[in-house]
């Protein structure tokens, strides 16, 4: 599983390759059964998703004392995430054109729980682990362009990409903001000071950024109108920020995120 894994997560490199020997094979297809006017389509995917180890730093300035807000602790650490296998539900609508372009537009719903936090670089200290449980979520949209590459005969090979918006919540996370610090400060100045310590802000659970992704796959022609299709996609979206400020301290949280889809869906043709 270890190693299927570890496939799913660098196949997007392979997309590139993919696409060209793809659009090599487009010449030797046999006659398809492409529609010889353009008609619009809706569809439905339903994929599992894997999403890599997310590496995110975090900087923060918080006072050690109530009384003196002003006069602040500065840390800063890099951490990992480690999300379980999640889900993905998205509806499509688009037009394709004669020849086997289509344009669409997604929107889509995903959840993954997340499974470990580990800060790394932590002064004095070196590893934090801290315990996390709940699901971090995403709602997004985007605008796709694909081409289908004739037909086998009732196969359809396609390839294609988006740009959209993701938006992330994390707001279902149950943890400890104020683990890193405390750890931080009880190594420099024992454990009784570190439990007296004011809080930590909370931090931001939501942010929502540009985003894309590339795919590749097939579809069969169940009927004229319906086609099944399965596919493998790859999507990224960066600069996801977290902030938190509150009277004695601030903390930012700057991330990313790539994941990794294997789809199952349906399209409808009117």
């Amino acid at each position: 599983m270890e190693r299927i894994f570890g496939l799913l997560r660098s196949g997007y490199r392979s997309l590139a390759l993919a696409g060209v020997i793809a659009l090599g094979l487009a010449g030797a297809s046999i006659p398809d059964a492409r529609a010889a006017d353009g008609r619009f389509y809706v569809g439905l995917n339903v994929p599992i998703m894997f999403i890599d180890d997310t590496e995110s730093t975090t900087t923060g300035a918080q006072a050690l004392n109530i009384r003196a807000p002003d006069e602040r602790q500065r840390y800063k650490a890099k951490s990992t995430s480690e999300y379980d296998t999640g889900f993905k539900i998205a509806g499509t609508a688009g037009y394709e054109f004669d020849g086997g372009l289509r344009v669409e537009g997604e929107l889509f719903f995903a959840r993954a729980g997340v499974d470990k936090v580990t800060y790394s670089g932590v002064p004095m200290v070196g590893k934090v682990d801290v315990p996390i449980s709940g699901t971090a979520d995403q709602l997004g949209g985007f605008a796709n362009v694909w081409y289908d590459i004739g037909t086998w005969p009732n196969w359809i090979p396609f390839i294609g990409g988006g740009i959209g918006f993701v938006r992330v919540d994390q707001g279902d996370l149950d943890y400890n903001s104020n683990t890193l610090f405390r750890t931080i400060v009880a190594a420099r100045a024992g454990q009784q000071f570190a439990q007296n310590l004011p809080p930590v802000p909370e931090i931001s659970t939501t942010d929502t950024v540009f985003a894309y992704h590339l795919s590749a796959g097939v579809g069969y022609r169940l009927t004229h109108n319906v086609i099944l299709q399965a596919s493998y996609r790859f999507q990224s979206a960066s600069d996801l920020e977290f902030e938190a400020k509150n009277d004695t301290g601030t903390i930012d949280v700057n991330s990313g995120l790539r994941a990794h889809f294997l789809e199952v869906g349906v399209r409808y043709r009117f």
